[in-house]
């Protein structure tokens, strides 16, 4: 059984690991073929690339985005080594599908599933896109495996959409309970299941094996921030001052938000990052700063001392607070200095608990549509 997975799977060190560990925890069922859909243009810069971007975001953060993505040799080079991980490590369909030719993939696929990432975020997606699986022949297997949709609240319109989205699917999750609870709000007999991020549902020996090599000798701070100004920099340099520790940073994650106080900022800046060089910072930190979804799951896969600054936008603000309160962790989400000595101890033994359970649920889930079929 061939079974074809829509999701994001480029650019993004948590979006190319969660398509990896979907991939790999699919590819155990005996007798499923699991297979990534491509729908990114080989060649980024191109002409219809760069018009949608630019209708998307606008013309000045698609040129700032685009000026340090491809004229600044650093990031260029990242970005050919985040290509070679998925090149060794992701199957990625043959065929590029766009919106007019998905359809196609049904001769390819015997099954689909969408997720995980914020691929059902109606601010990032629209509610009509691929993402959804509307052109899924009937008869086939649709399966949601932990998207992230974002709202908490809609529209009538956007309502009626996201129901009639949903109406033939086998299986419906999300990733967050304040998405689990909003879409059980829409669906009259259709139940959404609360499900673990991809990352979590592999075995820890998986991110053990491709992360081995400690890349900094010294003790260090591990920084990652995709959104956060000089403030929240400030603060991480005084943590650092006061512990006579290094801080290791990876800069312009999001080129159109970047700003040159960040190529003074940090010790060691690992430019040229692999995804699993990543997870080898976390692991091997004595603590990390973060904004970002997927670096606040390895601290926790890794239990590490972690601490979250707010990022911009309720969603963003959401599915972290959803995801301290799965693992029984509390708030770790700091706005000043001061904030740091208020948060209570990790009790570890607690969260990697929450940890199996959690995922034994998401596999069993798995498990019900994929096993023996």
């Amino acid at each position: 059984m061939k079974i074809g997975v829509i999701t994001w799977w480029r650019n993004n060190y948590g979006s190319i690991l969660q398509a990896f560990a979907l991939q790999k925890v699919m590819n155990n069922f005996e007798n499923v073929e699991c297979e990534i859909i491509s729908q990114y243009d080989r060649n980024p810069a191109n002409r219809n690339n760069l018009i949608k971007k630019i209708k998307k975001n606008g013309i000045s953060k698609t040129f700032k985005r685009s000026f340090w993505k491809f004229c600044f040799p650093k990031m260029r080079e990242r970005t050919a080594t985040m290509n070679l991980f998925i090149s060794r490590n992701l199957r990625i369909s043959e065929k590029i599908y766009n919106e007019r030719s998905i359809y196609e993939s049904n001769k390819i696929y015997d099954g689909f599933i969408c997720g995980s990432d914020q691929i059902w975020n109606p601010t990032l997606t629209k509610l009509d896109s691929m993402y959804w699986l509307t052109f899924v022949d009937t008869g086939k297997i649709k399966v949601a495996y932990a998207p992230s949709i974002g709202i908490s609240n809609a529209n009538p319109e956007e309502i009626s959409k996201i129901r009639t989205n949903l109406s033939n699917f086998d299986g419906i999750s999300c990733r967050e309970l304040s998405g689990k609870n909003f879409i059980n709000s829409i669906l009259e007999d259709r139940k959404c299941l609360k499900v673990v991020d991809p990352t979590f549902l592999v075995d820890k020996k998986v991110w053990d094996d491709i992360s081995k090599k400690r890349l900094i000798s010294c003790p260090y701070i591990f920084v990652y921030f995709l959104r956060c100004g000089k403030s929240q920099k400030k603060i991480v340099e005084k943590f650092a001052k006061k512990r006579k520790l290094k801080i290791v940073t990876i800069p312009f994650l999001e080129p159109e938000n970047a700003n040159l106080f960040e190529l003074k900022f940090g010790d060691i800046k690992a430019w040229n990052t692999s995804p699993a060089d990543f997870i080898s910072y976390i692991r091997n930190a004595e603590y990390i700063f973060t904004d970002s979804f997927h670096s606040s799951v390895f601290s926790i896969i890794y239990n590490k001392e972690f601490y979250i600054f707010p990022k911009k936008g309720e969603a963003q603000m959401e599915r972290l607070i959803s995801l301290l309160e799965e693992n029984n962790i509390g708030n770790r989400i700091i706005n000043k200095y001061e904030d740091i000595d208020s948060l209570n101890s990790i009790d570890w033994e607690k969260t990697n608990q929450c940890i199996i359970d959690n995922r034994k649920i998401s596999f069993e889930y798995l498990k019900e549509f994929f096993e023996k079929r």
